[in-house]
């Protein structure tokens, strides 16, 4: 019969096997990048006679560990307009007025959007993404979008950057008051960024997608950005944003008489093909 062992010195051989095991794997992998957050906020505010209100939050998140590279992105805006109505009530010489109050949105976007990526060969990437975005005042209620391909950098350099990517996609599109479409697509997109010095750079981000059901029905979103530094976590950033749609979504408009009644009935007219988004933004970076 084999004698018992002491619990005290059973504890601490066990103690001692499993801190050999936590700690020499420990001391052969290398640490891994953390992940990058940078976060973009925009607030106005103007009043007097009519007042607005104008927000807008960008953030991207990102890690790269070996060949493999995974970032998210997420865009909101909104912009309210309030308008004052006045009314007299009484006499001209005796008189109240009464003030109306009348507050609606007038811009909606919002973007979620998350690629992963793996470097194939030295300068060729693969890649596979989802997005979605819901662009409610250029008839958009409700958009999504699986994208698969390559991407290739045509210059990497120290301060200039060039990256090319081609891919197809899949699209379930729903307008305002309407339904569910679904296509296959095409989709290239075009990055350039130029450092002017260690902290300033000038961007611009080109992405281009077509219906391969309806070729009309292709369009482009477009930014373009400069960005200076405050501090070593903040920067101020200006950015143009120009979304274009050769094929818009069509909007309901009621029909009335020559006198101005209604007749219960509507027309479908185009929505304007651009709209622009002028942002100045703190970029905050950890």
């Amino acid at each position: 019969m084999p004698k018992k062992m002491n619990p005290a010195v059973f504890g601490l051989t066990c103690l001692a096997v499993l801190t050999l095991v936590i700690r020499v794997p420990a001391q052969e992998t290398p640490p891994e990048e953390k992940w990058k957050v940078s976060t973009e906020l925009s607030y106005v505010v103007t009043g007097g006679n009519a007042s607005t209100s104008s927000f807008s939050l960008g953030g991207r998140l990102s890690k790269t560990w070996d060949r493999n590279t995974v970032a998210f992105r997420t865009y909101v805006l909104k912009s309210n307009a309030t308008t004052k109505n006045l009314q007299a009530v009484g006499s001209e010489t005796d008189y109240e007025i009464i003030e109306n109050k009348v507050e609606q949105l007038v811009a909606e976007n919002y973007v979620l959007e998350g690629q992963y990526s793996r470097r194939l060969a030295k300068k060729l990437t693969g890649q596979a993404g989802a997005s979605w975005d819901r662009n409610r005042f250029a008839g958009i209620a409700g958009r999504y979008i699986l994208t698969a391909g390559i991407g290739y950098p045509v210059v990497e350099t120290k301060r200039t950057t060039l990256k090319t990517e081609a891919s197809a996609t899949v699209t379930l599109r729903r307008y305002m008051g309407d339904r569910t479409t679904s296509f296959a697509g095409l989709r290239a997109v075009v990055s350039f960024e130029q450092k002017v010095n260690d902290k300033s750079s000038l961007t611009s981000l080109f992405v281009f997608d077509d219906n391969l059901k309806k070729t009309v029905d292709w369009r482009f979103d477009w930014t373009n950005a400069v960005s200076a530094p405050i501090s070593k976590s903040l920067a101020l950033k200006t950015s143009l944003r120009t979304l274009y749609t050769n094929f818009p979504a069509l909007k309901a408009v009621p029909l009335v008489d020559t006198y101005g009644s209604p007749l219960g009935l509507f027309v479908y007219v185009p929505l304007k093909k651009v709209d622009l988004f002028f942002t100045n933004s703190i970029v905050i970076s950890f």
